[in-house]
């Protein structure tokens, strides 16, 4: 109210009318009179666009966790067929002084399971027809398994998976991301709101200067969200802090944080105001809100830059051709790791058990 702001100055008597971007706030309207609705202003994020998964479970992806279950269920299924035949082929094919127990028919089931599974062939001789023919199909069962899993694997690694962004208020909240603008005016209209998920969000909004917002902007891997209004025909008005470069690592929320209705300021009993208002409605009603809209973006605004915004609404961002990295094969890697670590641990265990049994003899 010290007069040199834009309603201070309405108090004062020193202009007329103030035209902006205010919304119908309560706490003015105690001093001042208000015109009907100008614009519907939506106030919305830029967000990080999702960044291309790398994980370590990028072996498991192809399949989902029903199918993976059908695969265990069908090697178990396998395991047991092998395991009763080459039991059935010792008793009917060999001599009761070379027979194999249980123990060497589970062994070779569950290891010929797993070795046909993987592609590596097995060292065992079978002598009845039942087990060449079960070995047949369950030669035939896994070729077509790892051959449906390549063709998975590789278009994973040829199309990315990306991650979730947070493109909605819920996921704002979720992965608690910053958000920042130039001044408290974009938020003030929902400090009071007492909804959880509103304060929470606010929880992570920050004020900068335009200087701090650009410096933001211009991180190689830009990790903070920026406010912009969304206008009422598909326009955006973005900061000037906001170029070409921060565009392409930022994508547009799918619907607004909040939105209110501008309206103009008067001072108290204006004598014009309802004139104002039959303006504003004629104004509305001839569709010169729209025109007028089209001529200020194309005169004020960087049309690249909203081409490039408007095109993240169409879906996720489009990343680009990524030359595969190390940490695409993060997965195989930990189970290489893991396998080996097994195996060495195994081969140890062998070699004190042999020794052992040296000992007791």
């Amino acid at each position: 109210m010290s007069g040199d702001g834009a309603l201070g100055m309405l108090i004062n008597r020193k202009a007329d009318i103030c035209i902006g971007a205010m919304y119908s706030w309560y706490e003015d309207y105690t001093y001042l009179d208000l015109s009907m609705y100008l614009v519907r202003s939506g106030i919305t994020c830029l967000v990080p666009a999702p960044l291309r998964l790398t994980s370590w479970y990028l072996p498991l992806e192809p399949f989902k966790e029903t199918l993976w279950a059908a695969i265990l269920l069908c090697l178990c299924a396998e395991a047991t067929g092998l395991v009763l035949a080459f039991k059935s082929e010792q008793a009917l094919y060999v001599l009761p002084s070379y027979r194999e127990g249980w123990w060497t028919c589970i062994s070779f089931g569950v290891c010929t399971t797993f070795k046909l599974f993987i592609s590596q062939s097995g060292n065992s001789k079978a002598y009845s027809l039942t087990v060449r023919v079960l070995l047949f199909a369950c030669f035939l069962n896994d070729l077509i398994i790892t051959s449906i899993y390549g063709g998975g694997l590789a278009s994973i690694l040829t199309i990315p998976s990306l991650d979730e962004a947070a493109d909605t208020v819920p996921r704002l909240r979720f992965h608690r991301l910053q958000w920042a603008a130039n001044s408290e005016a974009w938020v003030s209209a929902i400090r009071a709101s007492d909804e959880a998920l509103v304060k929470d969000i606010l929880y992570n909004f920050h004020i900068y200067s335009d200087d701090e917002l650009l410096r933001l902007a211009q991180d190689q891997h830009v990790r903070i969200g920026f406010t912009v209004e969304r206008l009422p025909f598909g326009h955006f008005a973005i900061g000037n802090y906001l170029g070409s470069q921060a565009i392409d690592q930022l994508v547009i929320m799918k619907d607004d944080i909040y939105f209110q209705y501008t309206v103009a300021f008067v001072p108290r009993l204006w004598p014009l105001l309802d004139k104002l208002n039959t303006l504003i409605y004629s104004w509305h009603s001839s569709g010169f809100d729209k025109y007028w809209e089209y001529r200020v973006v194309a005169d004020n605004l960087n049309l690249k830059i909203q081409q490039q915004v408007q095109e993240t609404m169409t879906g996720s961002k489009d990343i680009g051709p990524v030359p595969l990295g190390m940490s695409n094969f993060a997965g195989f890697i930990i189970v290489w790791i893991l396998g080996s670590a097994i195996a060495t641990l195994t081969f140890l265990l062998e070699l004190a058990l042999t020794y052992i049994l040296k000992e007791m003899i």
